[in-house]
């Protein structure tokens, strides 16, 4: 009767494990904004009813290894789908990361900004903003971690990603 009734607990847990990638992380606990042609790799969490925090998936702070710098708008900024909520320093460019939904910042990641190696090293708790948003039509149009494997798979093989630990 034990085993029955722990079947149901191992198929969830199952279904919340973490997807791998070929070494690339995508959690299945938020969702996601992917462009693969304006290397967009975001993660959208919701913290509570109508805030939601992002940050970068681990196959794009893979991609920007060394990661220099992190300038990210103030607090009470009212932001719209698509335009700046970063300006991003690698050692391969200046860049900017764009919002994933309209609305307005009421947290920044003060930690981010001193330290960006965070987000390398954690990406998936090493958020940069949390928002505000009302923005029903940009938050259906983010993707379940099951919907972008095959386009975070797609930029691994064609831009020879690493996601291995950086030290």
């Amino acid at each position: 009767m034990s085993l029955f009734l722990s079947l149901p607990f191992v198929s969830w847990a199952k279904k919340m494990e973490d997807i791998d990638v070929l070494g690339c992380k995508i959690k299945r606990d938020r969702l996601y904004r992917v462009n693969e042609d304006r290397i967009i790799f975001q993660w959208v969490k919701q913290e509570s009813k109508g805030v939601y925090s992002v940050g970068f998936m681990q196959v794009l702070s893979s991609m920007l290894y060394p990661l220099y710098s992190v300038k990210i708008k103030p607090v009470g900024t009212v932001v719209e789908f698509d335009s700046n909520l970063a300006v991003v320093e690698t050692g391969k460019r200046v860049s900017t990361f764009p919002s994933p939904m309209g609305g307005r910042i009421v947290q920044v990641n003060k930690d981010v900004e001193k330290d960006p190696s965070r987000i390398i090293n954690s990406p998936y708790s090493a958020w940069l903003v949390m928002i505000e948003s009302e923005d029903e039509e940009s938050i259906r149009g983010l993707k379940r971690a099951e919907d972008v494997v095959e386009a975070v798979r797609g930029v691994i093989i064609r831009e020879k990603v690493d996601c291995l630990p950086k030290r």
